[in-house]
């Protein structure tokens, strides 16, 4: 049962991982980039000690210890992911680097291991798998392997600013116009932080108790197992959340942060309706949807908007994706093609394909989410009026 939530969680995992980096039709933040990158350090850490508690390790010897300066990228790319959400920030920075330094540190310690032969690897890797305490009792790096427990204080004081972000945002911000949308990306944050807590909280009990272990030469197999029940519990959650709640994709677009005097401004209601209006009379006057592939990089470049601000702003006023959004006015062109009896002189898929669908069930599925009726009693209901 607790391999199936490991694997459950890595799944999920991985599928988030992959809607964040590749999945089209939506708008692929700087802060989504830094999310899928924590999502697959947890899948890696996770299947490694899968690979530990099977005993496959053995035959990945390669592989040992690889996930432990991975574990310590954990903490600041979380850290990340909220700051640049809360504060729109869209590219990395050179200061941002210095986050790396504990992954770096890490990695070089264990280049001995890392450099070693295959057979000494399998031998430590036997190690472990027969005793878990080896982890702790075999020196593998430059340096002692009480290295380990900086962890939990990486942990702390990643967790303690990021906190501090979401409730510093909270007493500057003036949403206004744009509360709703903000408090849906604020409670995601929160959310977020608080599974990310519960697993450092558990981490820490985690850690009370290998040195308990050690003290008292006990085995801690027992330990490692229970204590990462947890960590794939909160990793499948904010996967699955991500999932059912892909507005929180769209961060705060609106967001201004002025580091001058560490205010946060909110574009106002007139420019908010001036673009609405421009999204609007785009689409009017240009009929750019009856494009076949028409994306939104296209639009904002009509625009001269950035992408992530047309979508919200679809999102927000229309109460749609930018899929759906296109696809309403295709269909409007249809309908009206519909009543003016252009099909007498064509056929539906013609119509369609003029309007810019480039499939009969991507056009007929549209259609229902419209009219809540296929084409053909859509027709049928206007012949009989």
């Amino acid at each position: 049962m607790g391999d199936l939530i490991f694997i459950g969680s890595v799944f999920c995992a991985l599928i988030s991982a992959y809607l964040l980096f590749f999945k089209k039709n939506i708008i692929h933040l700087f802060s989504d980039t830094i999310l899928a990158f924590l999502f697959l350090a947890y899948s890696y850490c996770t299947i490694s000690f899968l690979l530990v508690s099977s005993g496959w390790f053995i035959y990945f010897p390669n592989l040992y210890r690889t996930s432990a300066p991975i574990n310590y990228l954990i903490p600041p790319l979380a850290y990340l992911y909220v700051k640049s959400v809360l504060t729109n920030k869209n590219k990395w920075n050179l200061v941002d680097t210095f986050h790396l330094a504990p992954f770096l540190f890490i990695t070089i310690n264990y280049i001995p291991l890392y450099s070693a032969d295959i057979g000494h690897k399998k031998e430590v890797v036997k190690l472990v798998i027969e005793n878990f305490n080896n982890n702790y009792d075999t020196q593998d790096g430059f340096f002692s392997e009480i290295i380990q427990f900086l962890r939990p204080i990486q942990s702390i004081v990643y967790i303690i600013l990021q906190w501090k972000l979401i409730f510093s945002f909270k007493k500057k911000q003036n949403l206004g116009y744009f509360k709703e949308h903000t408090d849906l990306v604020l409670r995601w944050l929160k959310k977020f932080t608080s599974a990310i807590t519960f697993t450092i909280l558990t981490f820490l009990i985690f850690v009370v108790g290998v040195i308990y272990t050690l003290y008292t030469k006990q085995k801690m197999s027992d330990i490692v197992f229970y204590a990462s029940i947890p960590v794939s519990l909160s990793l499948f959650y904010l996967t699955s959340y991500i999932i059912l709640n892909p507005n929180v994709f769209l961060g705060l677009p609106y967001i201004d942060y002025n580091k001058n005097n560490q205010k946060i401004d909110i574009l106002d209601k007139l420019k908010y309706e001036e673009e609405i209006a421009k999204i609007e009379s785009y689409l009017t006057n240009n009929k750019a949807y009856l494009k076949q592939g028409f994306s939104i990089n296209e639009f904002s470049l009509a625009l001269d908007l950035p992408a992530k601000l047309v979508s919200f702003l679809i999102n927000n006023h229309f109460d749609k994706n930018f899929n759906d959004f296109v696809n309403t006015h295709r269909i409007a062109h249809v309908t009206d093609c519909i009543k003016a009896g252009d099909l007498n002189q064509f056929t539906m898929y013609a119509l369609a394909t003029q309007a810019g669908f480039s499939n009969k069930t991507s056009f007929v599925d549209a259609f229902k989410k419209v009219h809540n009726c296929t084409p053909s009693q859509f027709i049928s209901n206007t012949v009989s009026q």
